[in-house]
């Protein structure tokens, strides 16, 4: 009887500590990765070292990316007006503690001191987001229950490549950069980058100096432009994002549903929701798609009124609808498009289609050959503007928004080459 009790003992324990998956029925499908991308790749920068503002995020401006800072306030005296410059362009600026104190040789009420005093300085100096993930100075584990009170997520540094979800997202495993590292030279981020796509993880880099800072285990700029390059060629298969984002992408996903709440001929109302409590805290869009229903070539999504990221792309010979949105965000709406021809949808993939300034950026994927053609179409399928440029070495191509047509509002991007076709809906905010 005794072991009986201790078996049903264990077993409620494991139950109670299981994750809680989303509950999405067919026709709905939640992205494990954002975009539907294989993976997730985040790099992380602790202690602020000088390289890491003159060097690495340009470097990170300049293809895109956003990188997390783990910063010790008490050694960021000169850096938080950097640090705010950081903030303003999308990086996460997160807790390194106060003094980097190791965890291991303090109580839990010195620990807490640690924390709350460089959360308070950071989110005092660093408007317009919040502090709420930290990382272990020394790799050493501090008390889950303060952490868990504070942060959405911690990193350690354990080697390995994390799953879809972490076991523990008090203890995040990161891999260490730089001479000291494992990951030294550009064939070891991309040996890491394409073990992350094989296990369909999450990769979190541990990063400190850059060229010659005087900071710990130096990563060379030039190494780390590699790594990005590598990534922005594969950016169809993998999602970087900072380690604050992809944990917030983790959460939202495991615990969201979707309830439909209203159906007419010509659209489909809906409800994304989780069951996590703060939406301050997780607020990041998650990746849907549903299969289109009989009769519909294309579609366009709102939530909240609002237009939303979306595209129409066919998987396995299905037409689906992908659109990002934000749980708890307000009523999604699904609606029937007219005006762009059905051909310009037929063998659609997944494409990544960013405004930056008066330019359209795209990627090439590779079995669009080396001879594209790009287009934007208006809502009613005119052809506004043709492909301007491409640059084969990278696969990278830019359309001028120099049209007097181009005027604010929703286009269709269309790229054809080899057989192959992506339509992609965009939002010209401003030209």
């Amino acid at each position: 009887m005794k072991q009986l009790s201790r078996t049903l003992i264990f077993i409620l324990f494991i139950t109670l500590n299981l994750p809680v998956w989303a509950q999405v029925a067919a026709p709905y499908e939640v992205a494990t990765w954002q975009g539907f991308r294989t993976c997730a790749v985040s790099y992380t920068f602790d202690d602020g070292c000088a390289g890491q503002f003159s060097k690495a995020i340009p470097i990170f401006d300049e293809f895109g990316y956003k990188l997390t800072m783990f910063t010790v306030s008490g050694w960021s005296g000169g850096n938080w007006s950097k640090l705010q410059q950081a903030a303003n362009n999308g990086h996460e600026i997160a807790n390194h503690t106060a003094t980097h104190a190791d965890f291991s040789t303090i109580d839990a009420e010195a620990q807490e001191k640690e924390l709350t005093t460089s959360n308070d300085l950071i989110n005092s100096k660093v408007t317009g987001q919040q502090a709420l993930t930290m990382a272990y100075p020394y790799c050493k584990k501090g008390n889950d229950a303060l952490h868990k009170k504070y942060f959405i997520a911690a990193r350690g540094c354990q080697g390995t490549i994390e799953g879809k979800t972490p076991a523990d997202f008090m203890n995040v495993s990161s891999v260490i950069c730089g001479s000291q590292g494992a990951v030294k030279t550009s064939a070891h981020f991309k040996t890491q980058a394409n073990s992350a796509i094989q296990k369909k993880g999450w990769l979190v880099y541990l990063l400190h100096g850059v060229d010659n800072d005087n900071g710990y285990s130096p990563t060379s700029s030039d190494t780390l432009r590699k790594s990005l390059e590598y990534l922005k060629e594969n950016e169809q298969k993998v999602w970087v994002n900072t380690f604050g984002n992809v944990a917030r992408y983790i959460k939202e996903r495991n615990c969201a549903s979707i309830s439909e709440t209203a159906t007419t001929a010509t659209s489909i109302s809906l409800e994304l929701s989780d069951t996590l409590s703060n939406n301050e805290w997780y607020d990041i869009a998650l990746s849907i798609r549903r299969a289109l229903p009989d009769g519909w070539n294309n579609a366009t999504v709102t939530q909240n009124g609002t237009e939303v990221n979306d595209t129409v792309i066919i998987v396995n010979g299905v037409k689906y609808v992908q659109f990002d949105a934000l749980p708890d965000g307000g009523t999604i709406v699904i609606s029937k498009a007219e005006g762009v021809s059905s051909n310009l949808i037929k063998n659609s993939s997944e494409l990544k289609v960013t405004q930056q300034e008066n330019m359209l950026r795209f990627m090439v994927p590779q079995e669009f050959g080396t001879e594209p053609q790009a287009s934007v179409y208006d809502s009613n399928g005119r052809k506004i503007m043709a492909f301007s440029r491409f640059t084969d070495e990278s696969r990278q191509g830019c359309i001028v928004l120099d049209s007097p047509a181009i005027v604010p509002g929703v286009y269709f991007f269309s790229l054809l080459g080899n057989g192959h076709t992506a339509t992609q809906k965009i939002i010209v905010r401003v030209k």
